[in-house]
């Protein structure tokens, strides 16, 4: 059985924990033993109730050069020569450069994953840190390691992010849409516009909210438009909508741990991201559930839908295209269902757990592999 050390820096809710919890849960039953190293975090007892050791290391920081890391690599060396680990896989930079040095002193190869886009900075340049393959979340993450930081082809491999879908269906059939409406006082005959995202400038609800209002102003004055997430630019967009003149149609959510919640009762999906994005999770979640989703053209969104066959696609910033999209699919029934099904079949084939897993379970085999045989 091949141990394999997890790192990122911490275990709260988000996107490199769900990746920890799903891969993990999957290949458990594949000959593999994990564990987590992190500063700890609010999943920790969901991934230790699935079968996985976590253990405590001080490194919750964003800085690569922080004293944490220093100080964390002897404590690292001691655990992973006690749990005879075989290989370790980090998540963030910070983690890359702690797998870097652990390397330098017991010879363990890693894995990197990249979440997302990474900034051409010097300390890439003296100290790469990728390990000994490094997973891309999508083909435009690929491309970027590639042409942007000059890693081996050879030593890149795109797998998606997967989502577990039966629990997320199981989760979104046990929602009670009209209880829901109830909850957030949303009339019954309402549409309901929303968008899952971080409020930060780069995901897009500022030309978000200027389209609702177009809509709202013109042939749609009952639709409502829901917020879920928090960040920086929450005030901000609350401001934004008063000054609209909107904020009677908007609902700010704040976070909300299950997803499937208002997914219930949105009946579209908008993610209006104006930055190039590593995956649009949010948006597989939304589709997995038979929600048509509108997207910016933008890496890597444009991998994921295809304008009017599984989503449609405007161009960032377009406040009047988003909204003549967004009136489009609230009165084009027979459009709203063939890509919301479309969308639903195209994460079914490409984004399930098994071929993530599957994937993670070759490199894993390869990089062992290339161990042996040079040892």
């Amino acid at each position: 059985m091949k141990r394999i050390l997890h790192l990122t820096t911490h275990l709260n809710i988000g996107g490199i924990t769900s990746y920890i919890k799903l891969v993990t849960k999957e290949m458990l039953n594949e000959g593999y033993s994990f564990y987590v190293g992190s500063s700890g975090g609010t999943q920790e007892q969901v991934l230790a109730a699935q079968g996985v050791t976590c253990v405590r290391f001080n490194i919750r920081t964003k800085s690569e050069i922080s004293p944490k890391v220093f100080l964390a690599i002897s404590p690292l060396i001691e655990f992973i020569r006690r749990e005879k680990i075989d290989l370790i896989h980090a998540h963030t930079r910070v983690t890359q450069i702690l797998a870097w040095w652990v390397q330098r002193f017991t010879k363990i190869p890693y894995v990197s994953t990249c979440h997302g886009f990474y900034k051409r900075r010097l300390g890439r340049k003296l100290i790469p840190a990728w390990g000994n393959h490094v997973v891309a979340i999508s083909k435009p993450v690929e491309d970027s390691l590639i042409h942007d930081f000059r890693v081996s082809e050879e030593k890149v491999s795109t797998v998606f992010n997967a989502i577990d879908i039966p629990e997320l269906l199981q989760r979104y059939r046990e929602k009670d849409p009209k209880s829901i409406r109830r909850e957030l006082r949303l009339p019954e005959s309402c549409q309901v516009v929303g968008i899952i995202a971080r409020i930060v400038a780069d995901k897009g609800h500022e030309f978000f909210l200027r389209a609702a209002q177009r809509l709202l102003r013109g042939s749609f004055p009952k639709i409502k438009i829901l917020i879920v997430g928090e960040g920086p630019d929450m005030k901000r967009m609350q401001q934004l909508a008063r000054k609209l003149k909107i904020e009677h149609s908007v609902l700010f959510l704040g976070n909300m741990q299950d997803v499937t919640y208002p997914l219930a009762v949105i009946d579209v999906f908008v993610l209006p991201a104006v930055w190039r994005e590593g995956f649009g999770l949010s948006i597989i979640e939304a589709m997995a559930v038979c929600k048509p989703v509108i997207v910016t053209n933008i890496w890597a969104l444009n991998e994921l839908v295809q304008n009017k066959v599984n989503g449609l696609l405007v161009e960032p910033k377009d406040v009047d295209g988003l909204a003549a999209a967004m009136g489009e699919l609230l009165s084009d029934e027979e459009l709203h269902n063939r890509v919301a099904m479309n969308g639903c079949q195209m994460v079914k084939e490409t984004f399930s757990i098994v071929q993530m897993s599957s994937s993670i379970h070759r490199i894993y085999t390869q990089v062992l592999s290339q161990e042996t045989s040079s040892a």
